[in-house]
């Protein structure tokens, strides 16, 4: 899509490149295979010289409906002429900077939001470190794509299972599928959980959170600070007590139980 225009420039079959593991100098090469010129964009370049400079790669679902994107700058902008564009399926190669990489693991984790249907709770349980992290950078990303269509509850009573939180990633993507349902989101930080309180994700004060066995956060953490704490200057009691503080001041109950 062009940023500038708004006009959907095309659809492809894949994308390679998009984890900028094709480099040209200092800029990164993305090739849309099978890539087909839109029909309302090829009518606008019959009308006028048209040229292309900032992009959105814009992930679809399997209902073509945009899921997510990542922006794309292309240092000289790519000119297409009425008279000199490819028409049917082809290949395009453009070199330019992305301004967000998703690795391997996102791209791949993408594929379960492009069908809602496969879905379920907590099926990020049995997902790697690296999957958990990916798959709650891919879901802030798909939030971003519906923002505005997300209207806001209150006075709800949200369950989190302690048993499966045990670190900051944890709690946010259980934090996200309570509120939002599987492939949710309602932050990845204290900074990012702050605006989601002000509105436009799901929830707004005043609701609750009930959350089971949250002993199981600081134990399992602390099992782990010795690796982590070249990453936080803060312990997990502090962390802890800062998200509850922000969560309060949100309009936030929290209540905890153990089983």
């Amino acid at each position: 899509m062009d940023d500038e225009s708004g006009l959907t420039v095309g659809y492809c079959r894949d994308v390679v490149g998009l984890t900028g593991d094709i480099m040209v100098g200092t800029n990164e090469k993305v090739i849309f295979e099978q890539f087909e010129f839109n029909e309302e964009f090829i009518e606008n370049i019959a009308k006028t010289k048209q040229s292309v400079s900032n992009l959105s790669i814009v992930i679809l679902n399997d209902e073509e409906k945009g899921i997510g994107s990542y922006y794309y700058h292309l240092p000289e902008s790519f000119i297409i002429h009425k008279l000199n564009y490819n028409k049917g399926n082809f290949n395009l190669e453009l070199t330019g900077i992305l301004e967000t990489k998703p690795s391997p693991v996102e791209l791949r984790l993408w594929e379960f939001l492009k069908c809602s249907q496969s879905l379920e709770n907590n099926m990020w349980q049995g997902f790697s470190n690296e999957e958990r992290s990916g798959w709650l950078n891919v879901t802030r990303i798909h939030s971003a794509s519906n923002h505005f269509a997300r209207p806001d509850k209150r006075g709800e009573v949200y369950t989190l299972d302690g048993e499966h939180i045990f670190d900051f990633t944890t709690f946010f993507i259980a934090l996200g599928e309570a509120i939002n349902g599987p492939g949710g989101y309602f932050g990845f930080s204290l900074d990012s959980i702050s605006d989601c309180l002000c509105g436009g994700f799901g929830a707004v004060g005043p609701f609750t959170i009930h959350w089971q066995n949250a002993h199981y956060f600081l134990e399992r953490f602390e099992e782990e600070w010795d690796q982590e704490e070249r990453y936080y200057r803060f312990s997990p009691q502090q962390y802890f007590m800062d998200l509850l503080t922000i969560l309060v001041s949100g309009g936030v109950t929290v209540n905890f139980s153990s089983n």
